[in-house]
């Protein structure tokens, strides 16, 4: 089997997302491959009183400008080129695999972290991606 040529890391902006970057960065070195990063919006819905809506249009627009701005500020400080930056909005799930066929991504790299009690028998965005995603999955485990 052939090394990986096109990793994707799914990126939060908090310290767990800068700690898959890191292990993205330094996995796709090994590698010599390719590094995507991609950012997901998730709809928002907005309770109004008895009707539930989506997320304003100019709201959301706001939010990906942001958000491209906070990823192509963590692709200069890797030295990775701005063309790996993706930003979208939808539900993480289908806009990752969107990605990978679109981009032929072989890796995905998420942020895994162990939950308790309730939160434990929830469904979870790592573990939906590990049965719906074309191509392997890396869960990086979260402290």
């Amino acid at each position: 089997m052939p090394p990986y040529q096109h990793l994707l890391a799914a990126i939060v902006f908090d310290d767990a997302g800068l700690a898959v970057l890191d292990r993205a960065h330094v996995l796709a070195q090994h590698f010599g491959a390719r590094l995507s990063l991609l950012h997901v919006i998730e709809y928002t819905p907005i309770e109004s009183g008895e009707l539930l809506m989506t997320t304003p249009y100019d709201v959301t627009q706001q939010l990906e400008e942001e958000a491209r701005g906070k990823l192509l500020a963590l692709c200069r400080k890797q030295n990775l080129p701005e063309d790996c930056a993706h930003v979208s909005t939808g539900t993480v799930v289908t806009q990752i695999e969107q990605l990978v066929q679109k981009q032929g991504v072989d890796l995905v790299i998420v942020g895994h972290q162990p939950r308790k009690g309730l939160a434990a028998w929830l469904s979870h965005t790592e573990d939906n991606l590990v049965h719906r995603a074309p191509c392997d999955v890396l869960a990086l485990r979260l402290r």
